[in-house]
């Protein structure tokens, strides 16, 4: 999200309640607040018990670019032209969800994006 917004708090959902976010919700959905009629498209399969969800920001490209990844897939889909500043947050919503982070890394280069993907700007 902008790192000019607000944190939700606690317990509150990430996603289409924050303005100004982009992220990949349990169904495989890209929520994409801004603008709004790109939230719910499809981006990839439901995500199950044991997936690995990889998001990557690319903020010295031009534009500065977001994709996500699941189980090392890339998805359909890319933001383009976020803000120069971010904030990373993660929730989970509903009994027995939960996740796992594993890693938050400096990348030398980010993934290529292919040709072709779908392009939606903040």
């Amino acid at each position: 999200m902008d790192s000019t917004s607000p944190i939700p708090a606690i317990g509150e959902a990430l996603g289409r309640e924050v303005k100004n976010s982009v992220g990949l919700n349990k169904f495989g959905d890209l929520d994409h607040n801004t603008p709004s009629e790109t939230s719910g498209r499809y981006y990839h399969s439901e995500l199950k018990e044991g997936d690995c969800v990889r998001m990557e920001v690319d903020l010295e490209s031009t534009p500065r670019t977001v994709q996500f990844f699941v189980n090392g897939q890339a998805g359909m889909c890319y933001v383009s032209e976020i803000p120069s500043s971010v904030r990373i947050g993660c929730s989970a919503l509903g009994e027995g969800t939960s996740f796992r982070i594993d890693n938050v890394s400096r990348l030398s280069r980010p993934t290529l994006i292919p040709q072709g993907m779908e392009e939606f700007r903040w």
